[in-house]
């Protein structure tokens, strides 16, 4: 039994197959197959292996695959997966490389606000001095801590005083939030280099037409799709009967089922087991509940709008980020950094992000809020803009089966040692997910992991 048909419980489901294993199902709880590989179509489908090539899709979760010379990238472009996405863009995920924008509060606390001209100066001097701050002391002030604390070492250490250069390092901050969804202060210094002066990386970007990261993955599942149950969620695992023989229940369209098996797979999220959506009997041992309890699983979420008329662009459409320095902190990470996919859709197209606290705390807003408050800041760059004619805001945090974004590293821990043990399997019981791989929180982590289980379990 396989739990989840994300991109782990997608390979893992192949490798079975090419194993020469046949007898084994694949229980995912959703309505389509994919996870956090979501596309929602012009006619209203979710992750539709067979989309119309004029088809504009809008991707709720992941949108850029790596290409790194990883086998998913490698398999997916060779299959012809890949055909119509940005082979090899360098730019689109780099939002620090976007347009910055800063608001300024004069003496009767009214808003202007303006182009930051000298954004790259800024860019190398701020934050290129944190980094190499952080280089610096590493080994020595800040082992164990978090990238907050060590920014607040910074800026002490360096005499920052300047409310624009404090604001400014505060939306570079809230951007590696949106990142790495953690909270700064949760977020270890040590584990992740957030953007470094010049850093650029191969992707390939799949939101265009034609195509979808969740499109994807349903077309990629299409030959085994009938190993797959939709609408089957696992509530219990239990292997105190027979631990040869685990024994996995599940609740499909209101009825209860329970099946034997002889391996089990849980490709589910961290969040998932975080909250103990899954029984399992006997309970899970502490080594490996203290790590699910100890990771880190946070959420970053997506306003999506698109307008009808092609008359609508007010913003530059040859620039791939903008991103809004406001005065305040408490209004620095709240929908501040805006993704422009336009010419690659054809469509006039902008995405607010927002990760860390901010993100669980917009998940208790209505959309007319979120909303309210993203057109606020557009309107603050771009003053004659409408509001769109289409909007999808997501909501990861609250969605039951997953309950999260992707997992990061937390201060005092060894991410891949955690990761590590997360996958260690109990008895039968097998493990795999982004969180339980070495490449950090990637498709390319989940299938490789997937794989490796499946290998394991075939033999």
């Amino acid at each position: 039994v396989i739990i989840g048909a994300g991109w782990a419980g997608i390979r893992a489901t192949e490798t079975l197959i090419n194993a020469g294993v046949t007898s084994f199902i694949v229980l995912e709880a959703n309505d389509y197959i994919g996870g956090r590989a979501k596309s929602i179509n012009e006619d209203g489908t979710p992750n539709n292996p067979n989309t119309a090539q004029t088809n504009i899709p809008i991707d709720l979760g992941c949108e850029w695959l790596y290409d790194t010379g990883n086998v998913m990238a490698t398999t997916l472009v060779d299959g012809g997966y890949m055909d119509g996405a940005l082979e090899g863009d360098k730019e689109t995920n780099i939002r620090l490389n976007g347009v910055f924008y800063q608001q300024k509060r004069n003496k009767n606390g009214d808003l202007s606000t303006e182009i930051l001209k000298d954004s790259e100066e800024w860019m190398n001097e701020i934050w290129g001095g944190f980094l190499g701050f952080r280089t610096d002391n590493l080994d020595d002030d800040l082992v164990g801590s978090s990238y907050a604390d060590a920014i607040d070492s910074y800026i002490e250490n360096d005499g920052w005083t300047d409310d624009q250069a404090l604001q400014f390092l505060n939306l570079i901050e809230d951007s590696a939030e949106i990142e790495y969804t953690g909270e700064s202060s949760q977020i270890d210094v040590a584990e992740v280099e957030f953007f470094p002066t010049g850093y650029s990386i191969n992707t390939h970007y799949t939101s265009v037409p034609g195509m979808g990261f969740g499109n994807i993955a349903a077309e990629y599942a299409e030959p085994f799709a009938d190993k797959i149950k939709l609408n089957a969620k696992v509530t219990e695992i239990n292997s105190e009967v027979d631990m040869n023989a685990p024994e996995v229940t599940y609740v499909e369209n209101g009825e209860i089922t329970t099946v034997k098996a002889k391996t089990v797979l849980v490709t589910a999220s961290l969040g998932v087991l975080k909250a103990g959506n899954i029984d399992f009997v006997p309970s899970l041992p502490a080594w490996k509940q203290n790590v699910i309890d100890a990771m880190g699983f946070g959420t970053v979420n997506k306003c999506i709008m698109t307008w009808n008329n092609g008359e609508d662009y007010v913003w530059p459409q040859d620039k791939l980020w903008f991103l809004l320095i406001t005065p305040d902190d408490e209004t620095s990470g709240e929908w501040t950094t805006f993704f422009n996919p336009s010419k690659f859709k054809g469509v006039p197209s902008l995405t607010a992000w927002v990760g860390g606290d901010e993100a669980v705390e917009a998940e208790n807003q209505s959309n007319d809020e979120i909303l309210d408050n993203v057109m606020t800041n557009l309107k603050a760059m771009f003053p004659s803009i409408r509001y769109p004619d289409n909007v999808i805001i997501t909501r990861w945090g609250q969605e039951e089966n997953v309950r999260g974004a992707y997992s990061y590293p937390v201060p005092g821990r060894d991410f891949l040692d955690d990761a590590e043990t997360l996958q260690r399997r109990l008895g039968r019981v097998y493990f795999a997910g982004e969180a339980t791989g070495s490449e950090l929180a990637t498709t390319m982590g989940a299938w490789n992991t997937g794989q490796r289980a499946a290998e394991f379990m075939a033999t």
